[in-house]
């Protein structure tokens, strides 16, 4: 699998999130390549990564409270 480096930017910088979008996008593409290598059709991989980061956005939607923090105060 591909290695994800630390973000080049602040979290403060804009550029921080185009950087994240094309991270998240390599590594995304490469996790539907190896499932559809495995037998997977495409579209059932994007609706189930689709449903993946939704409940993932929502759990953190409910999680308590926090300050927001790069995990390698970036």
């Amino acid at each position: 699998m591909t290695n994800i480096n630390s973000p080049k930017y602040s979290a403060e910088d804009m550029g921080r999130s185009r950087e994240c979008e094309t991270v998240c996008k390599t590594a995304i593409t490469e996790v539907v390549r190896r499932a559809v290598a495995a037998g997977w059709r495409e579209e059932e991989i994007a609706l189930h990564l689709a449903d993946a980061a939704e409940n993932y956005v929502m759990y953190l939607a409910t999680k308590a409270k926090r300050k927001a923090m790069a995990a390698n105060s970036n």
